[in-house]
């Protein structure tokens, strides 16, 4: 037989830790070879980069007479290789024929000829094709998922352990069902598996994993050498333990499914994972882990107790009954809001496509046939949840993550007919307002390289300003909506906060999250907020909305309105008179567009950022990182794999921006030694500030001042001291980070260059008129191109 793939030297590992350690091995035309070893030996990591999902530090890997080792993940589909991931990957809240309908999304085949043969190999599905995925049984999954697979026709199938939480009965069936396709469809399977007799009943050779290096290979053909690969690897049989039913109560050994069902963590670590347990009795399963002595003691002593180890033994015995709570929520299917349109994971793009590094992920997922965004380009800052492609929020330690749900705001554009083209580059957990902490590196300004192009939202504002797309989704927690829309050039809107749902984005901290439009001008804003906007009854930020015809506002021109040139929002230390100088002859415009402007002084706006800085780094210290993003004590949509994946941040805490780690280190402070006091107290004086803003915007219409005090600055060094590193992220959110914390509305709109940069200036309005700054906005931008201001 001819080798379908050669792995030669193959190394892998995540970030700086070694997985892989110079794998050999080849897999023939029709062969099934599986891979046997315990959790954390490097079987998943194995199976992802053979994929092309974790990049090669060394070694090749040669599929027929091409070299895949530098080839993306979608190339390596088109030429014939299908995944299948541990824990199967299915939509749960998809049915069982979108489903199947993903496994095309990429591929130009006739949608219902390949339906219709997928279903000859797999009759049974055809019975639960309007059933949710995540209703279906474990072994059902598995099934949907290599149909799936199947569905584009691979040569070689790649098997992430096939049997992991499936019923023995099921995994009969699957081995069926895998020997009758192989006898068909003539694929190769490489399988990596710890149930040995599966792994027997259908490899033709098994080879031995530890610790990242085959260690071994034997023939599955004899009872001797199953014996000798027993002794070798110290495996069980876990179908025979399984069959075991003479004793009342039994153990079945099942892979640990932390990390969303993979094995990341512990091969990260290269030492083997704790197995789980999953204890059942008749038909009952107690699958909730139960606290140890040892955990509960701990507990004790962190609630400042006392207590004797008898005590808190009997605490543990009584504890049992609540706790099988837990186990009937963790039966149950989550429940999620539906997935409507297929897509691809899409990839990353080369260098040569990515410029400015503004790009985490290409994509394409087409929405409606018709509607207002139709024709239009998207692309999402990647703290926006898209189900099925993959996001890294800026952060090394997300890396990974693959949400199961789509944000609301992703279906409200999908709806609209928009084509979501992607995820923008964004800052480390969105916590700088230059564009240089992400852990994939700088996002450069579209202006100028070597400059900021403003963060969190800096990929975002790159691409639309670069004209690489129409539209973008931002976030503004401090300013990252409008901060890169000012350095990069372009329209960004932080609307009334929870006027647009937040739900589906990886949250700061509820009180000040915000999301909204980027866009190349101000009718795409409007048009995009008339279709974000409205409540979606899961978002708890949202409350008492006022929905208004954005688009109604455009063309009214500004005769008659009332502006406030805020005096506070010039003349900062860090402001450049360039800068200011731009802002005051915008307002000299809009006096002769007919608008009446005054200079107006707020005095409270200088303290804005100081009660803000509180509010962001206690709440983000005690949300996004000490709750895992979510946090408790709100109503509405959790998405638990994001919790769960987050969660493991505290393993690899070193990593995190430095950014973030003053941040945290400050909130932690605050919170530990001082009991949230001034969290508390900055929620208190954000009213009294919201209250100033308002007694001004009760006798004018808007207000209006620089957005940031400076033009974009030039990107840190690598080397960079940490004071550079600090200033560069925080020194230009004074006018920003005030409006964060009362809520008003603002709009980033540019109105100059110098120096070959932008200019943006800021328009603040009352909440919920957001209509009342397109007016403004549309006017301006109708008096001249603004680069030519």
């Amino acid at each position: 037989m001819n080798a379908l793939i050669e792995v030669k030297g193959l190394s892998a590992g995540y970030g700086n830790v070694p997985i892989l350690h110079g794998i050999d091995f080849s897999i023939n035309d029709g062969e099934i070879v599986g891979v046997l070893g315990h959790n954390g030996m490097g079987k998943t990591t194995l199976m992802k980069t053979i994929m092309g999902i974790v990049p090669t530090t060394g070694g090749s890997i040669r599929y027929g007479d091409m070299e895949l080792t530098s080839m993306r993940v979608n190339e390596r589909i088109a030429h014939g290789i299908g995944y299948v991931p541990q824990g199967r990957s299915i939509f749960p809240n998809f049915s069982v024929f979108d489903n199947i309908r993903m496994g095309i999304a990429a591929l130009q085949y006739d949608e219902e000829d390949a339906i219709r043969r997928i279903l000859a190999d797999f009759p049974r599905l055809e019975r639960l094709f309007d059933r949710r995925g995540g209703a279906l049984s474990g072994g059902e999954q598995q099934i949907l998922a290599i149909a799936r697979c199947l569905i584009s026709e691979p040569e070689l199938i790649l098997l992430d352990e096939p049997t992991e939480g499936i019923q023995p009965s099921i995994i009969e069936e699957i081995i069926e069902l895998l020997q009758d396709l192989i006898r068909r469809r003539g694929v190769s399977i490489i399988l990596v598996e710890q149930n040995l007799d599966f792994i027997a009943s259908l490899c033709d050779r098994i080879l031995l994993i530890q610790k990242g290096v085959i260690t071994g290979e034997v023939e599955s053909t004899g009872s001797t050498d199953l014996e000798l690969a027993e002794k070798f690897a110290g495996f069980g049989s876990s179908m025979s333990a399984s069959r075991n039913t003479s004793a009342p109560t039994k153990i079945v050994n099942v892979e640990s499914t932390s990390l969303g069902k993979t094995t990341a963590l512990a091969e990260r670590s290269q030492l083997p994972s704790m197995q789980n347990h999953m204890i059942e009795k008749g038909n009952a399963y107690m699958t909730a882990q139960r606290p140890t002595h040892a955990q509960l003691k701990k507990i004790v002593e962190n609630f400042r107790m006392n207590m004797t180890d008898e005590k808190i033994q009997e605490f543990l015995d009584v504890m049992q009954g609540t706790i099988n709570a837990y186990d009937s929520v963790d039966s149950m299917p989550d429940y999620l809001p539906p997935v409507l349109y297929p897509r691809t994971a899409g990839y990353r793009p080369s260098p040569e496509e990515n410029p400015l590094n503004a790009w985490h992920v290409k994509t394409e997922v087409r929405g409606a046939p018709q509607g207002p965004l139709l024709g239009k380009k998207v692309v999402l800052k990647d703290n926006v949840c898209l189900a099925g492609v993959p996001m890294m929020n800026g952060a090394s330690t997300l890396k990974g993550y693959t949400p199961d749900v789509d944000a609301t705001i992703v279906t409200r554009l999908l709806d609209a007919g928009a084509t979501i083209v992607g995820k923008a580059h964004c800052e480390y957990f969105c916590l700088s307002g230059g564009s240089h902490t992400s852990a994939t590196g700088p996002v450069h300004n579209p202006h100028k390289m070597g400059y900021s192009a403003g963060g969190s939202s800096s990929g975002s504002a790159a691409l639309v300003a670069g004209d690489f797309v129409d539209l973008a989704i931002g976030g503004d927690q401090g300013g990252s909506i409008r901060i890169p829309a000012a350095f990069s050039g372009c329209y960004g809107m932080k609307p009334t906060h929870g006027l647009v749902p937040y739900t589906g984005i990886m949250p700061i901290e509820t009180t000040i999250d915000h999301t909204g439009p980027m866009t190349q001008n101000v009718r795409d804003n409007a048009k995009m907020l008339q279709v974000l906007a409205g409540e979606d009854w899961l978002d708890p930020r949202q409350y008492n909305l006022q929905v208004d015809n954005y688009l109604n506002a455009i063309g009214q021109g500004v005769n008659g309105l009332r502006i406030g040139m805020l005096k506070e929002g010039f003349g900062h230390s860090s402001s450049e008179p360039d800068v200011d100088e731009k802002n005051r002859m915008a307002a000299e415009s809009f006096k002769r567009l007919g608008a009446t402007v005054d200079e107006v002084s707020i005095a409270a706006h200088l303290w804005g950022a100081d009660i803000w800085v509180p509010i962001a780094l206690e709440g983000l210290t005690n949300q996004m990182m000490h709750g895992n993003g979510m946090g408790t004590g709100w109503e509405g949509m959790y998405s638990t794999s994001l919790l769960d994946f987050h969660a493991n941040w505290r393993g690899r805490a070193d990593e995190l921006s430095d950014t973030l780690k003053i941040s945290m280190f400050v909130g932690q402070y605050y919170l530990k030694h001082h009991r949230g006091h001034y969290y508390a107290k900055s929620q208190n004086l954000a009213r009294l500030l919201r209250s100033e803003y308002e007694k001004v915007l009760s006798k004018y219409d808007m207000l209006i001042l620089p957005t940031v005090p400076m033009k974009a600055t030039p990107l840190p060094p690598q080397d960079a001291p940490l004071s550079l590193i600090c200033q560069r992220a925080f020194e230009m959110i004074v006018n920003t980070c005030p409006f964060n914390i009362t809520g008003h509305p603002a709009m980033s709109i540019p109105c100059g260059m110098s120096d070959g940069l932008p200019v943006g200036m800021m328009i603040v309005g009352r909440k919920w008129h957001e209509s009342v700054i397109y007016r403004a906005a549309a006017a301006f931008e109708q008096i001249d191109d603004w680069r030519k201001m």
